[in-house]
């Protein structure tokens, strides 16, 4: 064999080697230092931060071999308290590895402020609905006489009126009031006997009431300081009546006399 052969087969061989040695070092690299260094395979179970509160959380993290980072920008919420974990990232019962990094929010001290919506002349239904997406609460309802059926007349907030587009606290409570569809309440009619026609008239607008028929008819048995005054009504004074109602009345005298198309009285 000559000597150039034999030069080859030994750079092979060396090559051989050194390929062998380099894949058991990739081998002993990638499962067995790497994986000893990193805990391959090895996960700790995320645990549940949110509700717990601030104070508590450096604890309850390290003594996980987890580490926990809080951001900026705060959330709300009225169910939990103050400065309690609001969210986290990732979530509970996750994997991951040790030392990993939690990212919490917390729940801020003061509700943030919202714009109070414009509730008037909406009905019952929608006004809860308005409230509701806007992260208020419904509070007592008042039904007050008036013909607007269950449409909201007045928002009110600790007992005072709240104007639309006032910034006030989330999650406050908005008490309504109400129209009834009823009109207003029912009252006593009044009681017209003795008066005359015009000072009926005017009792019956002030009351909201409606006159109706005015039946002249002389009554001689009467005395005399009925003579041209009511003496007799429909409804009777002090029966239950409301706006609307209509009042019939009778007057003693004789009935006026009609008008011909000229405008001259008739005799």
């Amino acid at each position: 064999m000559s000597s150039d052969n034999f030069t080859f087969l030994k750079f092979l061989k060396n090559v051989g080697i050194m390929v062998g040695i380099g894949g058991l070092f990739l081998l002993i690299f990638f499962y067995i230092y790497l994986p000893s260094t990193t805990n391959h395979k090895e996960t700790i179970t995320v645990p549940e931060l949110i509700g717990l509160s601030f104070e508590d959380i450096d604890e309850y993290v390290t003594n996980r071999n987890l580490r926990y980072e809080i951001m900026a920008d705060s959330g709300y919420s009225e169910v939990l308290n103050p400065l309690t974990i609001l969210t986290q990232n990732p979530k509970a019962g996750s994997k991951v590895k040790e030392n990993r990094k939690i990212y919490l929010t917390l729940n801020a001290k003061v509700p943030p402020k919202v714009r109070m919506p414009n509730l008037i002349n909406t009905s019952r239904a929608n006004a809860e609905d308005i409230l509701i997406s806007n992260g208020l609460k419904l509070g007592e309802i008042e039904y007050v006489p008036n013909i607007a059926l269950n449409a909201v007349l007045e928002q009110k907030l600790e007992g005072g009126e709240v104007a639309a587009d006032s910034m006030i606290a989330k999650g406050s409570v908005i008490d309504l009031v109400i129209g009834d569809g009823k009109g207003n309440q029912e009252f006593e009619t009044p009681d017209f006997y003795g008066v005359s026609l015009d000072e009926a008239k005017f009792i019956i607008t002030s009351e909201k009431l409606v006159l109706g028929e005015v039946n002249y008819v002389k009554v001689d048995s009467l005395s005399s300081n009925t003579r041209n005054r009511v003496y007799r009504q429909l409804p009777p004074a002090g029966s239950e009546n409301s706006s609307g109602g209509v009042i019939e009345l009778w007057i003693n005298a004789d009935p006026p006399k009609k008008n011909d198309d000229s405008g001259v009285r008739m005799k």
